[in-house]
């Protein structure tokens, strides 16, 4: 399973959060994806957790900072069809995946991509949440 996980640590700390990521082994199943050092005192881990239990070891990093972790689930096409504007494509997967819900998401994403404007669009975003609402 994937899971992101965001250490808030003092830099100054390194050498603490080095000894105790080097000390102890992790278990098996656990492996970095990604690691991302972000500006000021952020990391960005991408981890993949089988068992998922196996993600348990990371809290050891808590000691040395602050650490998050959550699963994650991959939607990089939809995103990407976005900024493609690909609704034709988006559309396919989300009705092949989902039948009628998924051609019902596909329209406010379809209406949203014919507003004049970022507000007009919002404004789409809510008339369609209150249609939703109405339906029941």
């Amino acid at each position: 399973m994937l899971f992101v996980s965001i250490l808030t640590s003092d830099r100054e700390r390194d050498p603490e959060l080095w000894a105790t990521l080097w000390q102890g082994g992790a278990p098996d199943g656990l492996q970095f994806v990604a690691v991302y050092n972000l500006q000021h005192n952020m990391r960005v881990f991408v981890i993949n957790a089988d068992p998922p239990q196996s993600i348990g070891w990371l809290d050891r990093l808590n000691a040395v900072g602050t650490i998050v972790t959550t699963p994650a689930f991959d939607h990089t096409q939809g995103w990407s069809d976005a900024l493609a504007r690909d609704i034709d494509g988006f559309t396919e997967r989300l009705v092949q995946r989902f039948g009628a819900e998924g051609e019902k998401q596909a329209e406010l994403r379809r209406r949203a991509m014919n507003a004049a404007n970022p507000f007009a669009a919002r404004r789409v975003a809510l008339e369609w949440v209150s249609e939703r609402e109405a339906e029941g």
